[in-house]
């Protein structure tokens, strides 16, 4: 792995979080059912393995936070920092149906 690498799974990591946020924003996603749609959602998104999906909903915002882990192949600095973790977190406002 490159540091490049690192920094475009960063990027990506933060852009399937604020897709997995919208996707349980945008209707009466109940709360059962947010957990699974957000973590579709992210394998749907980025081609990384292992990422771990929290959902948090609440009356007007839907909150995803995002953790993703990996070796760091770099010679002397992956001798320091053997693995990388990497977060993302977006929250989006509810967008609920009106009656």
């Amino acid at each position: 792995m490159q540091l490049g690498s690192v920094a475009n799974d960063q990027l990506a990591l933060n852009h399937a979080a604020q897709v997995a946020a919208r996707a349980i924003s945008l209707a009466d996603i109940p709360d059962e059912s947010a957990q699974q749609i957000a973590i579709s959602t992210v394998e749907q998104t980025v081609n990384l393995n292992d990422v771990e999906v929290a959902v948090e909903l609440d009356r007007d915002t839907a909150k995803v936070d995002l953790r993703f882990s990996r070796e760091v192949a770099v010679p002397i600095i992956g001798r320091l920092f053997k693995r990388v973790e990497l977060r993302a977190s977006a929250v989006m406002p509810r967008q609920l149906a009106t009656n």
